[in-house]
């Protein structure tokens, strides 16, 4: 047997066994009471996770050890934090009664800031630290309430007799407001507002996402996700009919997630031109509640039900901290499966001589990706596999003493 044949074989069954998930040690006995349903992360890097009539929970070692922290037995089902670090829930429960909580030491204790007597669907913080708060429709409270002043004062924006699911501010200013089968937008904070149905089906909205060419993105409940270039006006299918999309995530690379009910969780380019399922690790029939992209670049995953899910490795070598020395990474190639192309993203953490090769499945070389010096930083290169067959292939990334190898199919 040929030498790195043997070598390739250790790899794959070291590396390639590697699920994309890991499940955390959430504390959860498959009940209700511990479904997760949202996701945030404090100043001091600690992920908080707002649960079905248990109050939110925090972990400060990406999951290996949780604690309790306020709001005991309460449904929290929206969490948002300001740019200093406040952060807001909106929370449902007997307990303290149900309202807007603020808390200003990184979850330690809460104050309500706004009293509900109705559902909550979403509270949102935009980046000028304004305040929003989408709400079922009842005789008594509806609407969007908005505040200015961090929760001091409270202003309703929004008088539509519906319930509003999901709420974003765009760059330019203009305010989007998701109702069933139906967007509603304003360009001067409320005061004035239009709807616009077009391109949409008549659904449940969930989530909205935004990335960096201004695109807008909404996630529903059985008809799929949609895509607007005119800020939220004209809406156009990207996926068709099918899950039931609960959460959008867009990375600092333009990779967009989307969790499902019943069949995990998508990776995409953020056009949705293509798409990957990426539920290795997770089990069978999961409902995925909420996403979330830490600080590090770890991908977590909310569920109803099971508990918390972070990935394996960061699917981005930094959110927040980009320009900070990267640490030695190889990622999985996308897309994957792949006809013909497909990218590979590494990073070098010292300035070094760099290798990365592909072999067949006998381990012959069958590609030179890179073989040249590189300096400290992340790159990505294209791989071109029109001149070979339908197959599994391997890629090798040298640097120095450091190696890692992944596979990849080729599919034609």
């Amino acid at each position: 047997m040929k030498p790195f044949i043997y070598i390739l074989l250790i790899f794959s069954q070291s590396l390639f066994s590697q699920d994309f998930w890991v499940k955390t040690n959430f504390p959860t006995d498959n009940s209700s009471l511990f479904s997760i349903y949202s996701i945030i992360e404090n100043n001091t890097n600690e992920i908080l996770v707002g649960t079905f009539a248990k109050g939110i929970f925090k972990t400060t070692d990406n999951g290996v050890a949780w604690s309790q922290s306020g709001l005991n037995n309460m449904w929290i089902t929206s969490l948002a934090k300001d740019n200093s670090g406040n952060i807001y829930a909106g929370a449902i429960g007997s307990q303290f009664g149900s309202g807007i909580f603020k808390s200003i030491d990184d979850g330690k204790t809460w104050t309500k800031i706004f009293e509900i007597e109705t559902g909550i669907n979403k509270v949102y913080v935009s980046s000028e630290n304004e305040i929003y708060i989408g709400l079922n429709y009842t005789s008594e409270q509806s609407g969007i309430h908005y505040s200015s002043d961090g929760g001091n004062s409270w202003q309703k924006i929004f008088n539509e007799s519906e319930n509003v699911y999901t709420i974003i501010k765009l760059n330019t200013g203009r305010v989007l407001a998701a109702s069933y089968g139906k967007i509603y937008y304003s360009d001067n904070n409320g005061i004035n507002w239009q709807s616009t149905s077009t391109g949409l089906t008549s659904s449940t909205p969930s989530s909205f996402a935004i990335n960096s060419e201004n695109k807008v993105y909404l996630a529903t409940l059985g008809y799929g996700i949609y895509e607007s270039n005119d800020n939220g006006v004209n809406w156009t299918n990207k996926t068709g009919a099918g899950w039931e999309y609960s959460d959008l995530e867009i990375d600092n690379n333009e990779i967009m997630y989307a969790s499902t009910r019943g069949n995990w969780v998508y990776k995409s380019d953020d056009n949705w031109n293509s798409s990957v399922l990426i539920n290795s690790g997770m089990g069978q029939d999961k409902y995925v509640l909420d996403l979330y992209i830490d600080k590090n670049g770890y991908l977590f995953a909310g569920m109803d039900y099971y508990g918390f899910y972070r990935s394996n490795t960061p699917v981005v070598v930094s959110v927040e901290n980009d320009n900070l020395l990267p640490s030695f990474y190889l990622s999985q190639n996308y897309p994957n499966p792949f006809n013909p192309s497909t990218s590979i993203e590494y990073s070098v953490p010292n300035n070094d001589y760099v290798n990365l090769k592909v072999y067949d499945v006998l381990g012959n070389e069958v590609a030179s990706l890179v073989n040249e010096n590189k300096n400290v930083g992340k790159y990505k290169v294209t791989f071109n596999g029109s001149e070979l067959s339908s197959g599994i292939y391997f890629y090798k990334l040298q640097i120095g003493k450091l190696n890692q190898v992944r596979k990849m199919a080729l599919l034609k």
